[in-house]
């Protein structure tokens, strides 16, 4: 099969998107793999983090498998089953880490507001014990709401485009269009409303108190405030980046269930897009990667330049 020189130049954007996430996402892994071999313990936002790079490091190689299967239309035998699983996967991955993200901005609000209110407090006390409940949920609900992905899937015969070419049968597209709906509101939606609370609680807590760490700053509080205006700005930029890239794929999930796959490999794009430039804002936004990244390449590139 020929390829043109948009497919080319597609192909290679793509490959290079999927080389500069793995390499960030794998960077991340290591840190906190590091850390807990050291300290057998990861704090409960650390735990969530290194969750998601493994989310966006496993969705990236499902993506490697689908642009394979699109640039060169490839095919399997029993491919029905085999693209019915992989589309399964290709919806779950990223719905558990849209919750897994939401969680973190939450988490963090806990950690950085100062309430007297009583669940604050509690949640607080067994922070760990919360985030564990939170991730088990989430795993548990993704799976349980992905699962109808796989029984609508079907490939049409006597066709050119080959593996490419799926549809949802008539009788199934009422209930196809209605399960895409719910599937937006519970993976969608309710993320998107949890991390916006979350990080503009965020924003107004630190606006609130940021005159009065003033005046009573000392050197250490200086850098924890800092610190803490660095997680908000890294929080309001994933959100931006699940926004551009979930909106895109809001429109392309309701034609998706409507039995349309034309812009199929559109949403992919939008999903790789969101798991390479993820980690780089992680990466910037907290202040262990970023020290780690600064100085093992940093301070490494130096040395053997002065040598």
């Amino acid at each position: 099969m020929r390829m043109g020189a948009a497919a080319i130049l597609q192909m290679f954007a793509t490959m290079i998107l999927l080389g500069i996430g793995c390499f960030g996402n794998s960077f991340i892994m290591l840190v906190f793999l590091v850390e807990y071999k050291r300290s057998w313990t990861l704090q409960a936002h650390e735990l969530i983090v290194t969750l998601i790079v493994v989310a966006n490091i496993v969705n990236e190689l499902i993506y490697v498998f689908h642009f394979a299967i699109h640039f060169f239309n490839l095919c399997f035998y029993n491919g029905e089953t085999i693209f019915a699983l992989l589309s399964l996967l290709e919806g779950l991955i990223p719905k558990v880490i849209s919750w897994l993200t939401a969680w973190l901005c939450f988490v963090y609000c806990v950690k950085i507001i100062k309430v007297n209110w009583r669940f604050f407090m509690r949640v607080k006390q067994r922070i760990s014990l919360a985030v564990k409940v939170m991730i088990i949920g989430t795993i548990g609900l993704c799976c349980l709401i992905s699962v109808p992905i796989y029984f609508m899937i079907h490939l049409k015969g006597n066709t050119t485009k080959g593996c490419r070419d799926f549809y949802v049968k008539v009788s199934e597209k009422e209930l196809s269009v209605l399960y895409g709906g719910t599937l937006t509101f519970f993976t969608s939606f309710l993320p998107l409303l949890l991390m916006l609370v979350s990080s503009v609680s965020i924003v107004i807590f630190l606006c609130q108190h940021s005159r009065n760490m003033d005046k009573n700053m000392a050197s250490s509080s200086s850098s924890h405030n800092e610190a803490h205006t660095s997680v908000a700005i890294m929080l309001i930029c994933l959100i931006a980046l699940f926004v551009v890239c979930n909106g895109t794929f809001l429109y392309i999930n309701v034609q998706y269930a409507a039995g349309h796959f034309e812009l199929l490999v559109l949403s992919a794009l939008a999903n790789t897009i969101y798991s390479s430039v993820s980690p780089a804002i992680l990466i910037v936004g907290m202040v262990k990667l970023r020290h780690t990244f600064a100085k093992f390449f940093f301070r490494k590139g130096r040395r053997y330049s002065d040598q």
